[in-house]
């Protein structure tokens, strides 16, 4: 199903979300490289495009595209125009936006010439970890979703792994459109309690509900054994399959977690490209283990409450969706 590629250019931005934690070695090429990264953000918001769009439509490309594809101007048009940039002055911007990319990329290159061998070396733990676990969970998880068997269809009969160097200290994404995957090669586990390869398992149920949805609403057939699939702009999937991946790897005993660590997985930025867990205030009080009116809490209960035992996983998430208003709501006031 898995196919691993151990050599690409991270397609997402150099610095994106806040949440890069890495430096070059020259210091002035650190700063160059910061230069370039802050031009290419003030000139995306002097077009009043979309910035994190724009990001999301350059890394899908450029996974879909192949092994390794060379950013281009052209990739850079497109992803302007689809994040809202006019027609009239996109060639003028791509060209710009896609100098800067050059430029940070001829850094780090210069900062990690042997790049490519470092990244098939950090890569084969997470690579043999999934081989060995990956595909046993994938089953588990999509027979808790259809209890029982699947559609044929529901896995992707065949998904390229890009593995990328880590600027995130750990970050993954997908293709819209193809059966790509992109994930940091951090080499070893963030956190014991969240191995990175759950992070992969994470993007490929992700990869299966987007693509299964998107086919039913353009079929406009019914779903049979799961009349009331919705899309996922519509039910909150992204959240409600955080506890699902955890509790069925727990009960293989492919991790060891006295509780389900739901909130190590948000901070570890799990969703962080899905717009319906980035909407939602991460607490409503101080931060802490326990606290009942943190996000992970709410779907810690709502997994005991209703999502372990339902038998239409569909049904369950409407539950966490009203959850999930009332917390918003609360946290809004």
């Amino acid at each position: 199903m898995v196919q691993h590629c151990a050599a690409m250019n991270h397609p997402a931005s150099p610095v994106r979300h806040g949440r890069a934690k890495f430096s070059l070695k020259d210091p002035v090429a650190s700063r160059a490289f910061v230069k370039e990264s802050q031009q290419m953000t003030d000139r995306l918001i002097s077009t009043a495009v979309d910035e994190n769009l724009f990001w999301e439509q350059l890394s899908d490309e450029l996974v879909s595209a192949g092994s390794d594809a060379p950013l281009t101007p052209a990739l850079c048009e497109i992803a302007l125009l689809r994040s809202g940039h006019s027609q009239l002055q996109s060639e003028q911007t791509a060209a710009a936006i896609h100098r800067s990319l050059d430029s940070c990329r001829r850094l780090l290159a210069g900062d990690q010439p042997r790049l490519a061998d470092q990244l098939r070396l950090r890569y084969a733990p997470l690579k043999q970890t999934y081989e060995a676990y990956g595909p046993g969970l994938l089953r588990l998880i999509g027979n808790q979703i259809w209890s029982g068997d699947p559609p044929t269809n529901w896995w992707p009969n065949r998904v390229t792994v890009h593995a990328v160097q880590p600027l995130q200290t750990g970050a993954a994404g997908r293709s819209t459109y193809q059966s790509s995957v992109w994930i940091e090669a951090v080499l070893t586990d963030i956190s014991p309690e969240v191995p990175e390869w759950l992070r992969l398992v994470y993007q490929l149920t992700q990869m299966a509900i987007d693509s299964h949805t998107r086919t039913h609403a353009l079929s406009g057939g019914e779903v049979k054994n799961l009349g009331e699939l919705k899309t996922p702009t519509e039910l909150p999937w992204s959240l409600g399959i955080i506890p699902l991946i955890f509790d069925r790897a727990s009960e293989a005993g492919m991790i060891a977690a006295p509780t389900l660590p739901i909130a190590t997985a948000i901070d570890l930025g799990w969703t962080l490209e899905d717009a319906v867990a980035t909407q939602l205030p991460r607490t409503l009080g101080g931060a802490g283990e326990g606290n009942p009116d943190d996000l992970s809490s709410v779907l810690q209960r709502w997994w005991c409450d209703v999502g372990r035992t339902s038998h239409a996983f569909p049904i369950a998430l409407k539950d966490l969706s009203a959850r999930l208003a009332e917390f918003t709501h609360t946290g809004t006031r």
